[in-house]
């Protein structure tokens, strides 16, 4: 049984984590149950949230609590997305300048926004973070 935990910010910060968080595990990840996510709310600066995996199974997730609703689904999103990524096998940590993404490897350091943008873990959570929110949104609409 997959489980997800967020901690700080407000309980209502906290329940929305673990909403959409689950929400995209049965999105990309319907066959796998044995995740541990942990997320971590708190004043980030620089960014709106990352992903640290601890194994291909655990994961360390921080986004920026300060966010508006719309920016904070989005970014759980988009850390969801690194989730699924190692989860799956198609991103590994080979060392710290260093990833594999679907067998091949790259320098995971960059000095732009632009070097940032091209790796092509970050294209793919970018590109379905949009879908994730989206999706999220109409499957809470139906709800209520």
């Amino acid at each position: 049984m997959n489980d997800v935990q967020a901690f700080g910010a407000t309980k209502s910060k906290r329940i929305l984590a673990k909403d959409v968080a689950y929400f995209c595990i049965s999105e990309m990840m319907p066959r796998i149950e044995t995740l541990d996510v942990c997320i971590n709310l708190d004043k980030l600066s620089e960014v709106d949230g990352y992903c640290l995996a601890v194994t291909n199974r655990e994961f360390n997730l921080e986004i920026d609590k300060r966010l508006s609703e719309d920016d904070f689904i989005t970014a759980v999103c988009h850390e969801m997305v690194h989730v699924k990524q190692f989860a799956r096998g198609e991103t590994k940590d080979v060392n710290l300048f260093t990833k594999r993404w679907k067998g091949e490897e790259y320098l995971s350091a960059y000095s732009t926004v632009d070097e940032y943008m091209q790796l092509p873990w970050e294209k793919e959570a970018y590109e379905l973070q949009e879908v994730l929110c989206k999706s999220y949104k109409v499957f809470k609409d139906k709800q209520n």
